[in-house]
């Protein structure tokens, strides 16, 4: 081996080791982020044990360890004592990772937010006996920790007809009144909070020019139905095996919403569907760009959403800026998230109010071309790895770990299925769905 070969090769040596070690650092930093933001939510919105979380959600990155501080409200989660990231908790807004700024700073640019709660429960209803026992049979093997030899953890289902409830089961440990997440749930969560201004009249789903960091080059033509549709065009890599785009986004920066928006268009606007949590974050700046002040926007949801249907255990969380990650973060016990999939079986109407814009749910459900039939805007129609029932009128809400909101307007019918699946199509949606449709 020459001289110059062995200087060749070990520079190459060297410089692989120094990427490895900086890509394992990045992704341990978010490891730690994950499990501090994860604990940080289910201890102090959720009301769970440590014992239990470690035991059950944090298996992503089993070997961290978590030290809650009750008195301060926090969480940190730490990796061989070297690398660790903090969460910190608020009444009404939940766990914000601490990333680009301090505990301190972020208090004073994330206001608290004073809401009056508004209960509304969901009546029951009995069934004839025959469709009672076929239900509860269904029931009871989704509710199955395991299924086909796979762990499932199904931690709530709710059946809701014609607005009652007909079947509600819990796992141990779990009840009525347990907030449980969403995950991407919460991007339609994010479309119903863009319907809710479209209806004020504030914003149109035609409107572009959206942010000045856009005015001076073709993304100034992106628009809100880009964006509901997931095909503007901008580049944004949604991975979670490796520091992608949307672990940088979520664990990584303060500003969710900021880091998307300075994303380069890769694509044709409109002609390229691409699934994107930082498109939905995009979205909250746009909502929030609406609001002359910060208290305003915290508050929107819970004024003109929660406390409308009624749903006081709803809290969206926010990233360090002061923005909702409405790509992802949104926690509620089952019924409250059975009253989202019952405004969405209403076109919209609670209690004698239009909630949303007349059409806004038919809008929401309008296939996206470039979707390759899966998607309206910020909702599922027929997620190809859950082998639904073909031909079904059916929206999905959907999120990671197997969350559901299913709404059949043809059956008067809610669906609701909470978990913490490892890999999330090992619930058999499908099954489920194809079973409760043949019942009623």
């Amino acid at each position: 081996m020459t001289e110059t070969i062995k200087y060749l090769f070990f520079t190459g040596l060297l410089i692989g080791v120094g990427f490895g070690i900086r890509y394992g650092y990045r992704y341990a930093l978010a490891g730690a982020a994950y499990n501090a933001k994860i604990t940080c939510s289910c201890v102090f919105i959720g009301g769970r044990t440590l014992e239990s979380i470690q035991s059950e959600d944090l298996y992503t990155i089993p070997f961290a360890k978590q030290k809650v501080d009750e008195a301060n409200k926090t969480v940190t989660s730490s990796i061989l004592g070297i690398i660790s990231k903090t969460s910190f908790y608020r009444p009404g807004l939940g766990c914000t990772l601490v990333n680009e700024q301090d505990i301190e700073t972020m208090k004073k640019t994330l206001p608290d937010i004073n809401v009056a709660k508004r209960e509304y429960t969901i009546p029951d209803s009995l069934l004839p006996s025959e469709q009672q026992a076929k239900i509860d049979k269904t029931i009871e093997w989704a509710m199955q920790s395991v299924y086909k030899d796979v762990i499932v953890n199904t931690r709530a289902i709710i059946v809701a007809i014609d607005g009652k409830i007909v079947a509600e089961r819990y796992a141990p440990g779990f009840n009525k009144d347990s907030p449980l997440m969403g995950w991407s749930m919460t991007k339609s969560v994010t479309n119903t909070m863009i319907g809710i201004l479209v209806r004020d009249g504030i914003l149109k789903v035609s409107q572009d020019h959206l942010f000045e960091e856009w005015q001076n080059d073709d993304r100034k033509n992106i628009t809100i139905d880009h964006l509901l549709r997931m095909r503007s065009g901008l580049e944004f890599e949604e991975n979670y095996k490796k520091v992608s785009d949307a672990i940088k986004m979520l664990y990584m920066k303060d500003g969710a919403g900021k880091y998307a928006i300075s994303r380069p268009l890769i694509h044709p606007i409109g002609e390229h569907w691409n699934y994107s949590s930082g498109t939905t974050n995009i979205l909250q700046e746009v909502i929030k760009s609406t609001f002359t002040d910060q208290k305003g926007y915290a508050e929107f949801p819970h004024r003109r959403l929660f406390a409308k249907l009624g749903m006081p255990t709803a809290v969206m969380e926010m990233d360090g800026s002061g923005t909702y990650i409405g790509s992802s973060y949104m926690y509620a016990t089952a019924r409250d998230w059975t009253k989202l999939g019952l405004l969405y079986q209403n076109d919209g109407m609670w209690n004698g109010e239009q909630i949303l814009p007349p059409g806004w749910v038919d809008y929401s459900k309008e296939l996206t071309p470039q979707s390759d039939g899966e998607y309206g805007a910020h909702f599922w129609l027929d997620p190809k790895d859950n082998n639904l029932p073909k031909g079904a009128n059916h929206m999905l809400m959907m999120g990671h770990e197997g969350q559901y909101v299913v709404i059949n307007p043809d059956k008067k019918m809610v669906v609701v299925r909470l978990g913490c699946t490892q890999k999330s199509d090992s619930f058999d949606l499908g099954r489920l769905l194809s079973e409760l449709y043949q019942i009623f």
